[in-house]
């Protein structure tokens, strides 16, 4: 009877070894599955990642471009500004060309803005007594 005891001892130990040994090789079949999912996930981040350093090189690189663009621009601009400003028609600008703008501006005159006075308001006044409004009691109209 004691070797009965001992072998059905030694099945249940086989037993429990067998379950603990395929529990502890699914264990780190899991483990093995998840450091590969996350090497995966690692390598699409490093080229996620290297995508958009490169895109974000390629929109500097363009807006350094526009701003030395519009710099260049501003500066055109003012050399423009400063070289009407030396020049003896700093008011105004060329339209009809430099040799027809000298010409209008030695034969121009420049109207003489006498105030003159009349002897007679428009009939839209009132203040001296003409118009509809003059204010006189004069003949009314009874209909």
């Amino acid at each position: 009877m004691e070797w009965l005891i001992s072998i059905l001892l030694l099945l249940v130990g086989g037993l429990i070894g067998y379950f603990v040994a395929k529990f502890v090789n699914e264990r780190k079949l899991l483990t093995n599955e998840d450091a590969a999912n996350e090497q995966t996930l690692k390598e699409l981040m490093i080229q996620q990642a290297t995508i958009h350093v490169n895109e974000s090189k390629q929109t500097v690189q363009q807006l350094t471009q526009q701003a030395a663009a519009l710099t260049q621009q501003i500066n055109d601009y003012e050399q423009l500004i400063v070289n009407l400003n030396t020049t003896e028609t700093a008011t105004s600008l060329n339209y009809f060309g430099e040799q027809a703008d000298a010409y209008l501006r030695q034969n121009s005159k420049t109207p003489s803005k006498d105030k003159t006075l009349t002897d007679f308001q428009p009939l839209d006044f009132a203040s001296q007594g003409s118009g509809l409004f003059s204010g006189a009691k004069e003949n009314k109209s009874s209909n």
